[in-house]
């Protein structure tokens, strides 16, 4: 692999020379992005990583978010309550992202989750709800609900929604799971390999909500499920 200095719409991007689609910075006057590998990240709160409102849904004060002492790259975990529906759901402050125009955009997440069936878990752009699992109404996101395992790349508009099928999880194990959005279609990749597309002519696009990187975990049943992320990227070149 290959760090490759690209221009594109005005702007440099850097990605990966064997997977192109996978963008990890870029610099310009229209780049809008996140890029967070939870290296020493600082909390603005307990359970609060800063520049971020981290909503835990818990019944006697048990869930919590903090980073892994000792990950090598950096890692943050999530651990739910011991209740059923207990979990964390965590966004970036502020809604940047938008799609109301063919803006160039990459999101990827590494995440695992403890629980292949009985565990819910979101990673992608979200509006800004509290409770992501039972309020979403407009994102572009990964989702496994709970008695299921397999994970989905969701169009959801107007709380309407297209799925795209992407993989079937596996407790405790590691998947990166990203997007490009190129020229009107958006082309969804799992661990290195591409599993579909959905076409922003898609009914269920969202293109009218501004939206925010976010993460969520809860539980499925009454026992205390963990997430662990990696890291989280969503860069977009806003080009007028």
């Amino acid at each position: 692999m290959t760090i490759v200095y690209e221009s594109l719409s005005g702007n440099a991007i850097v990605r990966d020379s064997d997977s192109p689609y996978r963008w990890y910075d870029a610099y310009g006057a229209n780049v809008v992005k996140l890029t967070e590998d939870f290296v020493n990240t600082p909390f603005s709160a307990a359970d609060q990583p800063a520049g971020w409102l981290n909503t835990l849904i818990e019944v006697a004060g048990q869930s919590t978010a903090a980073l892994v002492a000792g990950s090598p790259g950096g890692e943050l975990l999530f651990s739910n309550g011991t209740n059923d529906n207990d979990g964390l759901n965590m966004q970036l402050l502020g809604e940047a992202f938008t799609f109301a125009a063919a803006y160039p955009t990459y999101f990827g997440c590494r995440f695992k989750i403890e629980h292949a069936t009985l565990q819910d878990c979101f990673a992608g752009l979200c509006i800004t709800n509290a409770t992501l699992e039972a309020g979403m109404t407009d994102g572009l996101y990964f989702r496994k609900l709970n008695g299921s395992t397999i994970l989905y790349l969701i169009a959801e508009k107007n709380s309407a929604e297209t799925a795209l099928a992407c993989t079937t999880m596996v407790a405790d194990t590691w998947v990166t799971a990203e997007f490009l959005y190129l020229n009107g279609t958006l082309t969804v990749y799992i661990n290195g390999v591409e599993v579909g597309e959905i076409a922003n002519s898609d009914v269920n696009f969202p293109d009218d909500e501004y939206l925010t990187p976010s993460l969520a975990s809860k539980n499925g049943e009454a026992d205390s499920k963990t997430m662990n992320i990696d890291w989280i990227r969503c860069i977009q070149l806003q080009t007028a």
